[in-house]
């Protein structure tokens, strides 16, 4: 019997760290989703400025301040 929760209580301490593991790889795949989206949200931004310069520059600033209104 005591062998029995030896063997048990091992178990359970290897899962104990396995599940510590798992835990901590969690956390670091969710530090790199965030600067993956941090990536792309600068990526959205430098579209949105290069359109509006494109605009702004082909079509004059006043004609874009009419269209915009």
């Amino acid at each position: 019997m005591d062998q029995e929760l030896n063997r048990i209580q091992l178990q359970l301490d290897r899962h104990q760290s396995q599940i510590g593991k798992l835990f901590s790889k969690i956390d670091d795949t969710n530090k790199c989703i965030l600067k993956i989206n941090t990536s792309l949200m600068q990526i959205k931004w430098g579209v949105y400025g290069a359109l509006l310069y494109y605009f702004v520059t082909q079509i004059g600033i006043i004609e874009a301040v009419r269209l915009a209104l």
